[in-house]
């Protein structure tokens, strides 16, 4: 963390040198599978929807102002500071998104509309576009995230390069059951045990870019393969709703997580950085479950 002191990193607030961004996102009435990870920066609301649209198989980066907006502050360094998440109920005796986990992305680098039909195909990617941040590829993860309904059961193989510049290929990636659009397409050795990133090979610490995806089971729909940057997980342990009878006041839990007084450290936002929150529906759907709260961020003096 580049601020100094305690002290200094306190200041900055008091000093006006912080940002809050408030959202709102909706995901469509498509019932998502307990257990499966969804994508929100697809879902209605503020900002914009993120469709993944632009030439398929071909890498491309999204626009910073069209994620959860903070303001460049060239050249001092930015930060997040606090997150207050609330995840309202689909309906007043809605509870399936309770003990939602969430984590907040980077979104680096994405490559749309892979065709999860062509089984025995390699799909090979155009990277003409590059990261632009993270560019030894550390920590960068990928995830794969339907952009058309699909039947779900398929397995596939992915090709990356490395941090070391090395072509990998990974273990075959299972995908669960039918999955709306938004929903996150990947498994862990098996059609259960939902994990939001593509397992990675052993000692392998991130991926530069993607070379190519062959389908060996189709799943069918189309799938974006996204490089992202995770930073903070949290957790929204209550849906907020009003009982159905009087009195009719909202109740439910938010979630605070402050960076320093809660948890050590403070992740840096790069310039240019799109930054989305994904979520896994523990109890149920997250189907029209509106995903409401804040990000405040602060920047060196």
């Amino acid at each position: 963390m580049a601020f100094k002191t305690v002290k200094a990193w306190a200041q900055s607030e008091d000093e006006g040198r912080s940002w809050l961004t408030f959202f709102r996102k909706v995901p469509s009435g498509t019932a998502t599978i307990a257990g499966q990870w969804f994508d929100y920066s697809t879902a209605g609301g503020v900002p914009v929807p993120n469709y993944y649209a632009s030439a398929p198989l071909t890498s491309a980066r999204l626009e910073a102002e069209k994620g959860i907006y903070v303001p460049e502050q060239a050249p001092s360094k930015r930060f997040i500071k606090k997150s207050v998440l609330m995840s309202a109920a689909a309906s007043v005796t809605g509870t399936t998104n309770q003990n939602q986990s969430l984590m907040l992305l980077d979104y680096l680098l994405y490559y749309p509309f892979v065709d999860l039909d062509a089984a025995g195909e390699e799909q090979v990617f155009d990277n003409t576009v590059g990261l632009n941040r993270y560019i030894d590829g550390k920590g960068v993860q990928i995830m794969v995230v339907t952009q058309a309904p699909t039947a779900g059961g398929g397995t596939f193989i992915i090709k990356y390069i490395d941090t070391n510049d090395i072509e990998q290929t990974t273990e075959t990636i299972f995908c669960p059951a039918a999955q709306p659009a938004g929903a996150l397409a990947t498994s862990v050795r098996a059609a259960a045990g939902i994990s939001p990133f593509v397992p990675l090979n052993i000692n392998v610490k991130g991926v530069k870019r993607i070379v190519s995806v062959t389908v060996i089971l189709s799943n069918g729909g189309l799938a974006a393969f996204v490089l992202v940057k995770p930073f903070q997980m949290v957790h929204v342990r209550e849906e907020s709703r009003r009982p159905t009878s009087s009195p009719t006041e909202s109740f439910g839990d938010a979630s605070e997580t402050e960076q320093i007084r809660m948890r050590a450290g403070a992740d840096e936002i790069k310039a240019g950085a799109f930054l989305g929150w994904i979520g896994c529906g523990v109890v149920g759907s997250l189907a029209s479950a509106p995903l409401v709260g804040m990000l405040e961020t602060v920047w060196e003096a």
